[in-house]
């Protein structure tokens, strides 16, 4: 049935363009988009697939005066996880500009902070980590429902957000996914609950500011947002004959107060994040199985730096680090965890093929992940990919994926 469903969309896509276009010709309004085709296997036996999609995306958007609407759909077709074929709207917007303020409301992503591929200020969009971080960090941000409204200066934005109903993390906890957080081949049943997101009540929106300089030199902005714990944490109680493990997803209140910065110095950029987690919850280890939840202010911190020293050449660094105080040894993990990530970046053939490597270390436990892929231009609209991706560690959240280690290929047309 949802075959049938994005078959007819695809349909009455096509049908429709020539009278789009002619709209076009009419009004301000642009039609665009994408086609991309996506296929893993895992590179250890038993080589099974892991990936296998494609997905058309159309962007529409129209400007008249000083207003503005866009909205994006998403037709996809996957052959490994069957309930992720389907018809999606991602973004949906209208906005409303002048010499200094700027009014935006409707489905949106929002994007704070300045780290690359880490999560310290940015916490406002959550992440669909149905394949983990097997994808464009892009298509991980999930939209949300959201009210903005900003004063614009030259050297200054002040901004205020209002959420009405929030949006989580998607965690894939079925044992047919292959990226699930509760794997299948542990003689361990999982009965999980997801379904424990709060009320969709008034009472329970998210609201918060952010205000950002623009001086010469440096770039630094101040937030704070009153929300939740978008990643859900799992308590765990095992049952009485100890082959089940019964999981409950937990969301709670919690505040982010942080800043960020980004300062130019000759061929570096040098860029750092803060921000203290009031009230978050904290995953407990299954010795403690207790049926209360506990709450930690929690202190997270990035410092980065960027290289351009020229001739295509790209280099980036990152450490991240979290600090929980009045630590106790029933919270699962340590007092002390520190992440890192590695990117190169080097086009060659006038720009028509682009080789990068990106990699998270997993200083804490001792493991890593790692992306390395050629992307080759053969038109302005047609690329085609071609990468591996390599998980290593004992324990941590890569080494949960140890053997997912897979080469894949991607093919992309831009319309």
């Amino acid at each position: 049935m949802k075959t049938n469903k994005i078959i007819g969309m695809v349909l009455l896509i096509i049908i429709g363009l020539p009278f789009v276009t002619r709209a076009q010709e009419l009004s301000q309004m642009k039609l665009n988009g994408f086609l991309d085709t996506y296929h893993a296997v895992q590179s250890k036996s038993p080589n099974n697939f892991m990936s296998s999609r494609t997905r058309l995306r159309t962007e529409l958007d129209m400007k008249k005066g000083k207003s503005y609407m866009f909205a994006s759909f998403n037709a996809t077709y996957n052959s490994i996880l069957p309930e992720q074929t389907k018809i999606e709207l991602r973004e949906a917007f209208f906005e409303y500009t002048t010499k200094n303020w700027d009014f935006k409301a409707g489905r949106q992503i929002v994007i704070w902070g300045i780290s690359d591929g880490m999560r310290i200020t940015d916490v406002v969009s959550p992440m669909d980590m149905t394949e983990f971080l097997a994808r464009d960090y892009d298509d991980i941000r999930i939209p949300v429902n959201a009210m903005r409204v900003r004063y614009l200066t030259q050297n200054m934005r002040a901004e205020l957000i209002f959420i009405p109903v929030s949006s989580f993390f998607i965690v894939p906890y079925q044992p047919e996914n292959p990226w699930s957080v509760f794997p299948s081949n542990t003689g361990t049943y999982f009965d999980v609950n997801m379904n424990n997101t709060p009320e969709k009540t008034l009472n329970n929106s998210e609201y918060g500011g952010r205000i950002s300089f623009f001086l010469s030199g440096i770039d630094f902005s101040i937030s704070a947002l009153h929300t939740w714990n978008k990643m859900p944490v799992f308590k765990n109680q095992l049952s009485t004959n100890s082959d089940t493990v019964f999981v409950d997803a937990l969301h709670t209140r919690m505040d982010m107060l942080g800043a960020d910065f980004s300062m130019p110095i000759g061929q570096f950029v040098i860029r750092g994040e803060v921000a203290e987690y009031f009230g978050e919850i904290q995953s407990l280890n299954m010795q403690a199985n207790s049926n209360t939840s506990l709450k930690r202010n929690t202190t997270n911190f990035l410092l980065g730096v960027d290289w351009y020293p020229g001739n295509d050449w790209t280099f980036t660094t990152q450490y991240s680090h979290k600090l929980i105080p009045d630590y106790i040894d029933i919270i699962e993990t340590k007092e002390n965890t520190a992440l890192a990530t590695l990117g190169i970046t080097k086009k060659i053939l006038r720009s028509t093929l682009n080789l990068s490597t990106f990699t998270y270390l997993d200083i804490t436990n001792n493991g890593f992940f790692n992306r390395t892929s050629a992307d080759y231009s053969l038109t302005d609209e047609i690329h085609v990919m071609l990468g591996y991706d390599w998980f290593y560690g004992d324990k941590g959240m890569f080494g949960l994926y140890e053997n997912n280690s897979e080469v894949w290929f991607k093919a992309k047309y831009s319309f």
